[in-house]
């Protein structure tokens, strides 16, 4: 009786004991769950996000605004330029002029010495410039800050665009990867299913120890596809974070689960119209005729550099007054405040451009240089691009071809594996011809998933060749 009471004491203690270290780890481990919080993304979703948080898109819109202030500034040169200022001075010795005296018969005639300038003069100055005729320096010049404007936001559209394609190359190798671990895993699950074969035939006295080691084996040897398939799916998340710009912030973890089945974007493609629409929107070809307008224009202002430019001027200052016999200052009172206006036209004539060794005539001659080379590498990227698109198209026709193949390859042999495992059940066939059978599926769904994976990129290098992130 008493060891029966001492037992449930103890039984007793021990679930006391179970009961705070269970209390223990759910306070440990709790706030660590409620800290993960997973994010469901869809594919638009996930871009959209990847827009938001992008410092590389944020970096272009500050160089759009960069440019915009450089083409304010050069229209402000249509403007009168008006400044002002006040100086004041101190001179330590005030200049004078020394006692004159003057002999006149009937005795000398002394005139006192006069202060030359204030001792602490003031003066307040209202200048006005504005430009009448240039040859045309400043309409270039704001068409070459335009120009400067448009590429900066060609620039921030390329970004954009390319960071879409980057986030659908990454999403879909996510979902890639995804679909290889449910192959690899039911792979695995055939195989563990012929082993358990393997042992009841074995049992039952119909098959050979070998062949269930075999089997054993075989499984055994495959779990490091497996593991190393849900590995690739981590990897393909954190590419898919790190596009997004999503990070661990004030300990709080983020689990990524994107939503989306490997499927092939088909399109009907024409290739006068992809052709046609790279023309016009490849950020490469877009870049090169904003350089060769550029070099237009400079070359445009360097030869206007050797004309004169007008402008007209007008300048009123008031600057405080003094004694001149006394030397004092004077700031208030009548005549204590003279004033000057002055107006007037000005010409300005750079003529060392007019010579041959100038620098304008050396920049004129580089500009055009410039943009003779750009023009060449235009035509060359042209042609480049139109060969890219018909490879590509190329690709995509071969991509598409394996997907039918590979959709047909997976039906046929998911039929033989099934007939497979009945005839290994029956003892027709050997642990071989079976393991054939489950590779044979194995390989033919993973060609499939390749197929799909690789059209859906060839079509993303597509978007790339004619600068466009969706058709």
């Amino acid at each position: 009786m008493t060891a029966r009471i001492h037992i449930k004491k103890w039984n007793k203690r021990i679930n006391i004991q179970a009961a705070g270290t269970l209390v223990l780890l759910l306070m440990v481990f709790f706030p660590m769950v409620l800290q993960a919080e997973t994010i469901k993304l869809t594919l638009e979703q996930a871009i959209g996000l990847g827009l938001k948080n992008s410092s590389s898109i944020r970096q272009k819109m500050l160089k759009v605004a960069s440019a915009g202030a450089d083409l304010q500034s050069a229209k402000a040169a249509r403007y009168t330029d008006v400044s002002a200022s006040v100086s004041y001075s101190h001179l330590f010795e005030q200049p004078k002029m020394d006692n004159t005296t003057f002999d006149l018969g009937e005795g000398p005639v002394t005139i006192p010495g006069m202060y030359l300038s204030a001792q602490d003069p003031i003066m307040l100055e209202l200048s006005a410039q504005q430009a009448i005729f240039t040859f045309g320096k400043i309409k270039t010049g704001i068409k070459l800050a335009n120009e400067g404007m448009s590429l900066a936001r060609l620039e921030l559209e390329e970004e954009k665009r390319s960071l879409i394609i980057k986030i659908k190359r990454a999403f879909y190798g996510y979902i890639l990867a995804r679909e290889v671990v449910s192959v690899q895993e039911a792979t695995l699950a055939n195989k563990q299913e012929a082993l358990d074969i393997a042992k009841k035939r074995f049992e039952a006295g119909l098959g050979s120890e070998l062949d269930m080691l075999s089997a054993e084996s075989d499984v055994e040897n495959f779990m490091p596809e497996v593991i190393s398939a849900r590995n690739r799916v981590k990897f393909a998340i954190l590419a898919v974070m790190d596009l997004l710009g999503i990070e661990e912030q004030g300990g709080k973890t983020y689990d990524i689960e994107l939503v989306g089945d490997l499927k092939p974007e088909y399109h009907r493609l024409d290739r006068d119209r992809l052709v046609e629409t790279a023309m016009k929107n490849n950020y490469n070809i877009q870049q090169y005729r904003s350089g060769i307008n550029a070099a237009e224009y400079q070359k445009t202002l360097a030869g206007r550099a050797k004309y004169p430019s007008i402008a007209g001027f007008a300048n009123y200052s008031v600057q405080s007054g003094y004694d001149s016999i006394t030397g004092k200052n004077k700031y208030t009172g009548k005549g204590s405040w003279t004033d000057l206006l002055t107006v007037g036209v000005g010409v300005q004539m750079p003529l060392s451009a007019l010579f041959p060794w100038s620098s304008e005539n050396a920049g004129a001659k580089k500009s055009e240089f410039d943009a003779e080379s750009l023009t060449t590498g235009l035509s060359s990227l042209e042609s480049g691009i139109r060969l890219s698109i018909q490879n590509i198209l190329l690709s995509l026709e071969e991509e598409k071809a394996k997907i039918a193949s590979g959709k047909k390859r997976v039906e046929v042999a998911g039929k033989f594996l099934s007939t497979s495992k009945q005839s290994y059940v029956n003892g027709l066939i050997s642990n071989t011809r079976l393991k054939d059978a489950q590779l044979n599926l194995n390989a033919a769904q993973l060609g499939y998933l390749s197929a799909i994976y690789n059209y859906n990129m060839a079509l993303y290098d597509l978007y790339d060749a004619i600068g466009v992130d969706s058709l």
